[in-house]
């Protein structure tokens, strides 16, 4: 489906879980921005079928129209949400039509350092328009211009410079977007690849950002990676393209079963400074499932609660839900993770722990899952997925969550509703038996 086209349907639908409490109605004179992240709020929240949501969309459309180019940015900014899917973000930058953040406020939150997450959230998205993969409307071929010269001449001033971790993956992601379609585009892309490779140049061992490039500028060479070899599946671990990065995994999990030299190397990338080689490397023995279980869970383990990068706690999150069987004695482990009052985890190392929880809960103590319960109903705001992917994994001992599941529903978008009732509450709460027939 083209991009254009699937941002319409996911501004309709919604598909990502999401949302927040209901907005209350903004009322007249109501600051504009505060006024669309309101009515934004409310068309996640409302069905799509819905006068609500309706409502809500031809209120924000008619501000958009009425809105100053100067509340853009803070507008789009306030719709952004970090824990959303790409799409739903996407979705919310549609509202404003074609180009719709002027170029000199993207410009302005790019050199910003101590831009906030939203910010940070709205120059992601902005950027990912200019995929190759992309076929959109949103963009003129001018900003997508003006954006990799923007990216081009920050990268240039930051080589030499020491920056914070957050930067760091900010300029991987917007690089990453860039590359895949002006990577490769001669005059247009040149810039940005002196740029890189001035930054990589002068770059430490630490930075992960500086790591990618030398591996990116050697794609680049070639038109397409084709995976044919352990080598080139290694070297693709490490590609800007995440779909390159699962079928590289997808390549070596089917070799280093009988390959154990190449297994251990594929373990050793566990280390490597970059977050996307570390969690494809992870990846690698979701496919090799029966890989050393005593040498894999381990270090799965080590790399959801300890390791850096989301997208490599997910990774090391989805090896062991399907390794649960081999894991099924990690629940007190975690469950101290969980616990540790010295241990600020994040929303979403949380998310990913109590997901591991619910596929292990089998195995847990019933002093275990008491714990776990208390602990899925706290987080049930702060990381609804793996709350509620626990909650439903203990069945009928999670009945006592009921209420606290019934009121997280009440403010929650409507898939997330949709699976409370199918699947959470249904698991979670006996059913009333069927009337006899007279």
């Amino acid at each position: 489906m083209r991009r254009s086209a699937l941002i319409s349907v996911l501004a309709a639908a919604f598909v990502a879980a999401g949302g927040g409490e209901t907005a209350a109605a903004p009322g007249p004179g109501t600051d504009q921005v505060a006024e669309a992240a309101s009515l934004w709020q409310q068309m996640r929240r409302a069905d799509v079928a819905s006068a609500e949501f309706k409502a809500a969309r031809w209120r924000l459309k008619a501000l958009v129209g009425t809105m100053p180019a100067t509340k853009r940015a803070a507008a789009l900014a306030a719709m952004m949400d970090r824990d959303a899917e790409p799409g739903v973000n996407a979705a919310a930058l549609a509202e404003f039509g074609r180009d719709p953040l002027p170029v000199t406020d993207a410009q302005r939150i790019l050199w910003d350092s101590q831009r906030s997450f939203s910010q940070r959230e709205l120059l992601k998205t902005y950027y990912s328009h200019c995929r190759a993969e992309v076929v959109t409307s949103a963009l003129s071929d001018a900003t997508q211009r003006q954006l990799v010269d923007m990216l081009a001449e920050r990268v240039d001033n930051l080589a030499g410079t020491r920056i914070h971790y957050g930067e760091q993956r900010l300029l991987v992601h917007l690089a990453s977007a860039v590359l895949s379609r002006f990577g490769r585009s001669g005059q247009q892309g040149a810039g940005l690849v002196r740029a890189l490779r001035k930054y990589a140049d002068k770059a430490d061992g630490a930075d992960g950002f500086g790591a990618a490039i030398p591996a990116w500028l050697d794609m680049l060479s070639s038109r397409r990676t084709v995976i044919e070899s352990f080598g080139t599946a290694t070297l693709a671990l490490g590609h800007w393209e995440p779909l390159v990065r699962l079928k590289a995994a997808a390549y070596l999990g089917e070799h280093v079963p009988n390959d154990d030299k190449g297994a251990q190397v594929v373990l050793s990338l566990l280390r490597d400074p970059r977050d996307e080689v570390r969690a494809a490397a992870a990846q690698v023995f979701a496919f090799a499932k029966d890989y050393r279980p005593e040498e894999v869970v381990p270090k799965m383990i080590a790399a959801l609660t300890h390791g850096r990068g989301v997208i490599v706690q997910a990774a090391a999150a989805k090896v062991l839900v399907g390794r649960a069987d081999q894991a099924s004695g990690q629940v007190g482990l975690l469950l101290r993770t969980l616990t540790d009052p010295s241990r600020r985890l994040g929303r979403k190392r949380t998310s990913y722990i109590l997901r591991v929880q619910a596929a292990l809960v089998k195995g847990a103590s019933a002093e275990q899952k008491q714990l776990l319960l208390r602990l899925a109903e706290l987080r049930l705001t702060t990381s609804p997925d793996g709350a509620l992917s626990l909650i439903q994994a203990l069945g009928p001992d999670a009945a006592p969550a009921a209420p606290a599941v019934r009121q997280y529903r009440a403010a929650a978008d409507r898939f997330v509703r949709d699976r409370i009732d199918h699947f959470v509450l249904p698991a979670i709460l006996p059913r009333a038996p069927a009337p006899e027939t007279p």
